[in-house]
């Protein structure tokens, strides 16, 4: 069985994705991976955890359902949050937004795995 890394190993096979890491909604990171120290990945998953909330509080403001995603788009970045189930996020840094279709499809393809790793920890 493939670990969690591994799982997450994933996304930087995408062209222009730098960093991953799975984090708890709390912002504690779960497993990072990517180019940058583990301050950096740690601060990466803090941050995408505390953005998703606030998109989920504004959500519920908007009576807009639940959220799908937090996108983040910057100047040389892009930051995808994805929630996985009520205690966890996949958070994804790129270069560019070219890689977020991709972004997007591996996150759908790989949250069963990932639901299914973090179960067995």
């Amino acid at each position: 069985m493939p670990s969690i890394r591994d799982a997450l190993g994933r996304f930087l096979a995408i062209p222009g994705v730098r960093a991953a890491v799975l984090v708890g909604r709390d912002g504690l990171p779960i497993e990072e991976t990517g180019r940058g120290d583990a301050r950096f990945l740690e601060t990466l998953g803090a941050m995408g955890a505390s953005a998703l909330g606030t998109a989920e509080a504004l959500a519920h403001e908007l009576a807009g359902g639940h959220t799908v995603a937090a996108i983040l788009e910057y100047e040389d970045a892009l930051v995808s949050v994805d929630p996985l189930g009520e205690f966890a996020a996949v958070v994804t840094l790129a270069e560019n937004a070219a890689s977020l279709g991709t972004i997007r499809q591996m996150v759908r393809s790989s949250r069963d795995d990932l639901l299914r790793l973090l179960d067995t920890q």
